[in-house]
């Protein structure tokens, strides 16, 4: 049997003007209330209300400076809560990520009270309104945390970590490479001054360089500073480019002026050095320390990195030292320097490993009447001695 197309779609166009007709087309709704309230929508335990209550209790509106502000703009309070939190959840938070928190978290949405600051506005209130460094938040946060609970602040458990820099570990610039190059440097730079000297007096020029004094960057600049003159004197003409017979007055100037710049950069890296061996290109502050974990080829090869210290008390954070120096030996002293300052006292005992322990550490806690418990180096193996003279004696009395 053939059907006829057309009256096949005759047919199917006239029930679907049927059914439109025939219909009621109503708007669904779903019966349920969006509302979002602070008591039931954010969970008791949450740190939020941590930083909360311990912000608006704490004094800490002093480090803001209102001289910037405008009065339209957005609640410094709220701002710095906003901040401190995010500094609380994930240790770092960029201003960007500031501003998305505000949009799309419940958390910071209560704190900003529906108000979403651009990324800008946090950059000027971190750069322009906190007018002291988080540091001195941090220690007027543990006074009032100290004031509002039960903690034992005469026990200050000290220890270190490195953290590694974001720095590549193909930056290094190590000390004793740069004496190395420094003192071919200077052969260099006296091997000229004799070639210099002979060229002058063959051409009767009545100018001597001392070859016994240091090569010093002052020294060389007066140097090409006079050859120089003596070009300008004598009308010599420069010639640049390759394939140009320079002068060699010309050259001994040239010569003379890379050796000066080669010399100011090994000044800075000295500069840069200090007390330390190393130091990274990209992140001066960086030393090269052993770590734990190696990335590349797990061999605990030198990355730039930071040691460091926290003290603990009853399970608070009670002070941070950030050092460049590899060995916490030398961070002992400068912490507890920065202690002292930060709460106008010493702890009673602050127990360490054996790699704090030292003559000038045990001579600096019984000046400050802080009890010794902190190891020396060679405890443990004091100890293994002793264990295993023990051991041999019961051996041979048996």
């Amino acid at each position: 049997m053939k059907i006829d197309r057309h009256f096949f779609l005759y047919n199917l166009s006239t029930k679907m003007k049927n059914t439109v007709t025939n219909t009621n087309l109503y708007q669904p709704k779903l019966l349920y209330d969006f509302k979002i309230s602070y008591e039931n929508d954010i969970p008791s335990d949450d740190i939020f209300r941590t930083v909360v209550e311990v912000v608006e209790g704490a004094n800490i509106l002093r480090y803001v400076d209102f001289s910037n502000r405008n009065s339209y703009g957005y609640d410094v309070m709220l701002m710095l809560e906003a901040v401190i939190l995010a500094f609380s959840i994930y240790g770092y938070a960029s201003t960007r990520q500031l501003e998305s928190l505000c949009r799309y978290d419940i958390r910071f949405k209560f704190i900003m009270r529906g108000d979403t600051p651009s990324h800008m506005a946090f950059q000027r209130f971190l750069s322009s309104d906190l007018c002291m460094p988080l540091e001195d938040i941090f220690h007027e946060l543990n006074r009032y945390i100290e004031k509002n609970d039960t903690i034992d602040t005469s026990i200050l458990y000290i220890d270190g970590s490195k953290f590694e820099a974001n720095a590549n570990k193909m930056t290094f610039v190590w000390k004793n490479a740069s004496l190395k190059y420094r003192e071919k440097l200077w052969k260099k730079i006296n091997q000229a001054l004799v070639r210099l000297n002979r060229y002058l007096s063959e051409n009767e020029m009545n100018i001597v360089f001392s070859v016994l004094r240091e090569p010093n960057l002052e020294y060389l600049l007066e140097i090409v500073r006079q050859l120089k003159n003596i070009i300008i004197q004598n009308r010599i003409e420069i010639k640049n480019g390759k394939g140009c017979r320079k002068h060699p007055l010309q050259r001994f100037h040239e010569e003379f002026d890379g050796y000066a710049a080669s010399l100011f950069k090994y000044t800075i890296q000295f500069d840069l050095f200090g007390n330390r061996n190393s130091f990274s290109k990209t992140d001066p502050d960086a030393t090269f320390m052993h770590m734990k974990y190696d990335y590349y080829n797990h061999t605990n090869v030198f990355k730039p990195g930071y040691n460091v210290q926290i003290g603990v008390s009853d399970g608070y954070i009670r002070h941070m030292y950030v050092s460049a120096d590899s060995n916490d030996v030398n961070t002992f002293i400068p912490f507890m320097n920065g202690y002292h300052e930060a709460y106008g006292e010493y702890p009673r005992m602050t127990p360490a490993d054996a790699g704090y322990g030292s003559f000038d550490n045990y001579s600096y806690c019984r000046e400050h009447e802080i009890e010794l418990y902190m190891k020396y180096p060679i405890q443990a193996k004091e100890k293994e001695k002793l264990n295993l003279n023990y051991k041999i004696t019961l051996e041979y009395n048996w």
